[in-house]
Formats: structure tokens, C-alpha cells, sequence
């Protein structure tokens, strides 16, 4: 590995990162809603099965992020392998369960410890690799197994990020309605262009039937997809953009980390799109607060919950939140010159 700035090295960890969760992701967020409605009508089994391949292409992710890190870090194929097995034996994605006996999985793991162990394991592999000769093939991966069980030391303190800012979020459900759609909305605008699982923060905190609640924290992702979409367009990346409107929209965690001033048309289109939405009755589920527009699985479950409620429904979801991100873009980039609309410009895409 050629000698980094701490600042490239980081960025690197977070642009693999941000691929390596959009190409593991998007299969199953484009498709599963469309395979799960084709399935009920015919071929039930065909759509099972490419429901099936679609979901497990996420428990990939791990690997995903370690082999785009190595590569873009100009690794040999072997320590590019290397680092993404230690990153997937360290994620979390496949854990031991006493109680069965067995490994179980999750999709994609600990993004936190990801990362983490991602610079870990390629500082190592880095610091070793010339220094096997013959041998390199079986002592390299010996160096990953050495920097995983590392990274099982430290996943368990890595989730307690995860669980800290979800008993901060839980707090905001004990407010008056109308604040408590707001911030809400605004929390779930921000925690998806961060290393934190919004489809896992939504299933911890609305099991409780906050329906309301569950509903701000699907605007909150439409609200940041609406911006970074707009964005990412103005910039002349018109894959991204439509990339985002899909469901990519961890693609541009690198881009808000190293511009926080995208954070303000973000959490201003997430607040108005979160009042409105309180008054124009949006609901959803704990299953559906972390989806946003994606695969339309937050407008479907509010329509479910509020048959009749169409209207409301495209104001809330499509009008609303893309005109004021268009405003709020306008304001902050070409009045207040805060920032230039190639901010947005996603890297390596």
C-alpha cells in the first residue's frame, strides 16, 4: 500500500464502504416487492427463489466492502480476498447462538465495526504482505483470522453506538406528536447517509405500534433521497441520482462526511416533509420505517394502513419532499453559497 494521507486513507474506507453496501443492497431493494406481487399471481415458486437470491446477495456486503477497499487500495487479488473474509468474520453478519447451537445470520452486519476492522485488517495486510515470501499464502490469511477475532472483541462495543443513538431516537416518541413526527423524521433523514441500518433502528423502536412515528421515519429517508437525488443530478451524475431513487443512497455517506453542509438541505426538506406528513395522516410499521421510497415499500404500507388515502400519500412521499428539496438545495448552494452543486459528485461511481 503506497504511503496515504490519514484523510485519503479514511476516504477510501468510506467510499468501499458505500459501494460495497449499494451493490450488496440494491438487488433486493429494487426487486423484492415486485417478486413478492408476482408470486402471489403465478409462478409462485420461480419468485420464491428469486426472492430468496435477492435477500441473501446481502449478507455479501462484508466481503463486498473488504474486496473494494483492497482493490482500491491496489492490492494483489490474494490480500484484497483476505481482507474481505476478515471483514465478514468480524461484521456480525453470521454470529454463534448458544441457545440453537448453530451460526445464524443477518444481512450486512455492524456497519460501525465494518469499517473499523476494514482499516484494521488493511493496515495489517499492508504492514505483512511482503514479508512471507513463499509462505505468503498461508500466513496472510493466518493475519486476517489474527485481526477478525479482533474485530469480535471490539463488535459488541461497536453496537452499543448503534443502540445509544436508538434509545436517543426512542426518547423523541415520548414528545408531542407534531415535534415528535418532526425530529423523527429528521433522525432517519440523518442516520442513513451514516454507517447505521435504518431498517434495524426501525424495527427496535416501533414494535411498540407507533404508527405515526414509523411513518415520520420513512419520510425521513424519503426526504434524504429526495435531496441527494436532486443533487447528484445537478452534478451531471445521472446514475446516482437515479441510483438513490432506488435505494442507494448510503452512496453518498462519503460525500455529506467530508461536506456536513449537505446536512442542511437534508434535515430542512426531512423537518417540513415531516410536518406535513403528520397532517396529512402518513402511518407505517416497524417493518416499513427504514425503507423509505424504496421498492415503494413505505407508500404501499401507508396506503394499507389508510385505504383511500392516495392523495395524501403522493403529496407526502413524492410532492412535497422533492419540492422543497429542489428549494432547500437552492437556498443553501446558489443563494446562501454554502456549497457548489460537484459536492455532490459521488467518488469511483
Amino acid at each position: 500500500m503506497q504511503k496515504r494521507s490519514v484523510r485519503d486513507f479514511l476516504n477510501i474506507i468510506l467510499n468501499g464502504t458505500a459501494l460495497g453496501v449499494v451493490a450488496g443492497l440494491i438487488p433486493n431493494a429494487v426487486l423484492s416487492t415486485l417478486f413478492k406481487y408476482l408470486g402471489k399471481h403465478f409462478a409462485a415458486n420461480v419468485f420464491t427463489t428469486l426472492s430468496q437470491a435477492m435477500y441473501l446477495l446481502q449478507f455479501s456486503i462484508p466481503v463486498l466492502v473488504g474486496m473494494i477497499v483492497g482493490q482500491m487500495l491496489k492490492f494483489k487479488p490474494l490480500e484484497s480476498a483476505v481482507l474481505g473474509a476478515t471483514v465478514l468474520a468480524a461484521s456480525g453478519s453470521l454470529t454463534f447462538n448458544a441457545n440453537l447451537k448453530a451460526y445464524t445470520g443477518v444481512p450486512m452486519g455492524d456497519l460501525f465495526n465494518v469499517m473499523l476492522i476494514t482499516a484494521i485488517g488493511a493496515i495489517a495486510i499492508s504492514l505483512v504482505k511482503d514479508k512471507f515470501g513463499s509462505v505468503t499464502i498461508i500466513f496472510l490469511p493466518i493475519t486476517g483470522g489474527l485481526v477478525a477475532a479482533l474485530g469480535l472483541v471490539t463488535l459488541p462495543y461497536m453496537r452499543s453506538l448503534t443502540n445509544l443513538l436508538g434509545q436517543i431516537i426512542f426518547k423523541f416518541t415520548t414528545l408531542q406528536p407534531i415535534l415528535m413526527c418532526i425530529l423523527i423524521t429528521m433522525s432517519f433523514a440523518f442516520l442513513i447517509v451514516t454507517p447505521v441500518s435504518t431498517v434495524a433502528m426501525g424495527l427496535i423502536l416501533f414494535k411498540n405500534a407507533n404508527y405515526v412515528g414509523a411513518g415520520a421515519a420513512t419520510l425521513g429517508l424519503v426526504a434524504a433521497a429526495a435531496v441527494l437525488s436532486i443533487g447528484t443530478f445537478r452534478a451531471k451524475s445521472k446514475g446516482a441520482s437515479i441510483a438513490i431513487i432506488l435505494g442507494a443512497i448510503k452512496l453518498m455517506m462519503p460525500n455529506c462526511a467530508r461536506r456536513p453542509q449537505l446536512f442542511l438541505p437534508i434535515l430542512t426538506t426531512a423537518a417540513i416533509t415531516g410536518l406535513s406528513g403528520y397532517f396529512l395522516g402518513i402511518q407505517g410499521t416497524h417493518e416499513s420505517a427504514g425503507f423509505g421510497i424504496i421498492g415503494l415499500i413505505g407508500p404501499t404500507k401507508a396506503y394499507e394502513m389508510n385505504p383511500g388515502s392516495l392523495v395524501q400519500i403522493i403529496l407526502a412521499f413524492f410532492v412535497i419532499p422533492f419540492t422543497v428539496a429542489f428549494l432547500a438545495d437552492r437556498l443553501y448552494s446558489d443563494v446562501l453559497k454554502l456549497y457548489k452543486p460537484e459536492v455532490y459528485r459521488p467518488e469511483n461511481y
